[in-house]
């Protein structure tokens, strides 16, 4: 049955076409996302800093990296998913890195959420060494990574980003073409800059209700059905907060990462940012507060204990 299996799995791969993948980067978002690809029946090769993060996709099929040029010198795409600018550079060009391995023709795909400005800096450093390069932040939450439903933010060649879309379209199921290299940064920058705005004042506006003598199912139904409604009030705080739950599907720490870069996007442009600022500072304490690696609606816990109230909604566990 096992031997079977290997060869239904070995004429799968042979009809993607494109089969030897790279993953570098297995945080919370990026380990469902290399577990897609690994299911979709690519070889995958993956690397993280983090070795421990590695041992459940090499438990299953990928095969581990000693190092980010190491595991670009044999794919045929090189996907990466790091949590910082200063992280994309050194993956994709310091002393190991990326372009060290890598060879003409190959894809370089960036997932990461950065500043447009790097992502130039290091597409265009990829690129003297003939890499192929895309700029694909994501949009939603690990539960759709798990499913394939991401949103795709895309920057880069039209040609280039046809030819991997039988890849992207195992990842998502929305697929925004935003323009050349560094645009799908940059609106990934924008909107999470609106997104974490919305997280902020929802937390603040389920205290006030509760304090009030509302129930969140009341806010929530009303919300929904006005000009109030955004995805962090009726989707993502009905899934996390307002039930207890603290896991994180996009951690506050991100979130208050994602407005700094978005703020200092802003100032290169001579742009007034004072809704952002003040968001950003809210994020900051919550960070200080010990909440980084919680979910963002879990901004509602700090205003909840300033208020001395508590915000479930009927049945939740915590």
């Amino acid at each position: 049955m096992v031997a079977v299996l290997r060869e239904a799995d070995r004429t799968k791969k042979m009809e993607l076409g494109m089969r030897r993948i790279t993953f570098i980067g297995l945080g919370a978002m990026g380990k469902p996302i290399a577990e897609r690809l690994l299911q979709a029946g690519y070889d995958l090769t993956v690397f993280d800093v983090n070795r421990d993060s590695m041992a459940p996709l090499i438990a299953v099929g990928a095969r581990e990296s000693a190092s980010p040029k190491a595991a670009a010198e044999h794919a045929e795409a090189v996907f990466t998913m790091v949590p910082d600018a200063r992280d994309a550079a050194e993956v994709a060009l310091g002393e190991h890195g990326v372009l060290h391995g890598i060879r003409a023709g190959t894809y370089y795909v960036d997932m990461s959420s950065i500043d447009p400005i790097t992502t130039r800096r290091v597409g265009a450093r990829l690129a003297e060494a003939g890499a192929k390069v895309i700029d694909c932040p994501v949009g939603r939450t690990t539960k759709h990574a798990r499913e394939g439903k991401l949103v795709l933010m895309i920057g880069g060649d039209d040609v280039d980003i046809n030819a991997m879309m039988p890849v992207f379209e195992h990842l998502g199921d929305t697929f925004i073409r935003c323009g050349p290299l560094g645009n799908g940064t940059a609106t990934k920058c924008v909107n999470n800059y609106v997104a974490m705005a919305c997280n902020a004042i929802s937390a603040e506006a389920f205290v006030i209700g509760k304090k009030a003598g509302l129930t969140p199912e009341h806010m929530l139904q009303v919300f929904s059905s006005t000009m109030a409604s955004n995805a962090q009030a009726v989707q993502v705080y009905p899934q996390f907060a307002l039930a207890g739950n603290t896991e994180p599907g996009f951690m506050i720490s991100l979130g208050h990462k994602d407005l700094r870069l978005a703020i200092e996007l802003a100032h290169r442009y001579d742009c007034s940012v004072p809704v952002g600022q003040a968001t950003m500072d809210i994020m900051a304490k919550a960070v200080e507060a010990g909440l980084g690696r919680k979910d963002c609606s879990s901004l509602l816990l700090m205003h909840e204990k300033a208020a001395g109230t508590t915000v479930r909604l009927t049945g939740a566990r915590g």
